[in-house]
């Protein structure tokens, strides 16, 4: 593969394998939610990739919303518990939902997201995600439909950030590991004041 960037190790997934992934998510949609106008719940923001390409893909009528969370101090470390950063425009009562997430990691804010959406009372509420990091899950969650199993390493590219850059990568690849300990290493030391 041609022009990788200089900080990527190597390529999981090409942008080809995304897109048939993503079709595929898409044909779900259309097959399990036929007659329904499911309201569709991206979260910001690392989605925006994904989702735009997922939309266009659904033939079935639906509508879309967007939710947004901050989990991470110093973009690398993981709080405990998510922060809602900007909420939906729609009420999900008695509507069909599906939020759609780039990555479901630990599964602990997306485990509270879909407890908080749960209280609102809508007729459904499923969980589709780009990418599925089992190996490091923390709390009992599963989406109910991922198109990738990626490994535990800090993956970038399609949406995939690291300190808000490498989201437009076309592909999705494994960070460098000097890369990522050097920040957490600088995260580490400004705490310790």
């Amino acid at each position: 593969m041609k022009n990788i960037d200089k900080r990527v190790e190597r390529v999981l997934f090409t942008n080809k394998e995304i897109i048939n992934g993503i079709k595929k998510a898409a044909n779900w949609i259309d097959k399990n939610y036929k007659g329904k106008n499911p309201l569709l719940v991206g979260i910001l923001k690392g989605v925006v990739p994904f989702f735009g390409h997922l939309v266009v893909n659904i033939k079935i009528n639906m509508s879309i919303d967007f939710m947004a969370y901050s989990s991470y101090h110093g973009n690398v470390v993981a709080t405990t518990k998510p922060i809602i950063v900007m909420d939906l425009k729609n009420d999900i009562k008695g509507r069909d939902v599906i939020i759609i997430e780039d990555i479901v990691d630990s599964g602990r804010t997306l485990s509270a997201i879909v407890k908080m959406l749960k209280k609102r009372n809508p007729r459904s509420l499923k969980v589709l995600t780009l990418a599925d990091k089992k190996d490091v899950r923390k709390v009992k969650f599963h989406p109910d439909y991922s198109i990738f199993d990626v490994p535990s390493k800090y993956i970038v590219g399609f949406g995939f950030d690291y300190d808000e850059q490498m989201r437009n990568l076309p592909y999705i690849g494994i960070l460098k590991e000097e890369i990522y300990n050097k920040n957490i290493h600088k995260v580490k030391r400004s705490t310790k004041c």
